[in-house]
């Protein structure tokens, strides 16, 4: 994992992004859709949440080129709805992950560390969160 990757996941993240919460599920699907590191793409799938107030979701890798094969959890993003039309994206600090399953399939945070930065770079290229450029993410 790359230094800023390590900062940002040792610290977690919390944006406010301008998006309503009906939409932003399908904003999520249709971006992380085209996201990959190496040979991994990922699959996000529901965990806790409750129905209007709070989603708690777990991205997973998975390897395509290897039919049959188990996701394997990396971590988890909260999706809260905030004001009118604004949504906060968080992403728990590393230590504060808690994710069942292969929990040696990105011991260093490699591939979660990726993940967040492109969602971060997506968010900024459809102009609803501010970055200074586009983050790093291998």
């Amino acid at each position: 994992m790359s230094s800023f990757a390590m900062f940002l996941l040792g610290g977690g993240v919390d944006v406010a992004v301008a998006v309503d919460f009906e939409r932003v599920a399908s904003l999520l699907e249709e971006e992380t859709g085209k996201y990959s590191c190496g040979e991994y793409i990922y699959k996000i799938r529901a965990g806790k949440g409750t129905l209007g107030r709070r989603w708690d979701l777990v991205i997973n890798a998975m390897d395509p080129n290897m039919e049959g094969q188990p996701l394997f959890p990396l971590g988890r993003i909260v999706i809260e709805p905030d004001a009118d039309g604004l949504v906060n994206i968080k992403v728990p600090p590393w230590t504060e992950q808690t994710v069942h399953g292969e929990d040696a399939a990105d011991w260093d945070g490699r591939l979660f560390g990726s993940f967040v930065s492109q969602l971060l770079n997506s968010l900024h290229s459809r102009q609803l969160i501010d970055l200074p450029g586009a983050l790093p993410t291998r």
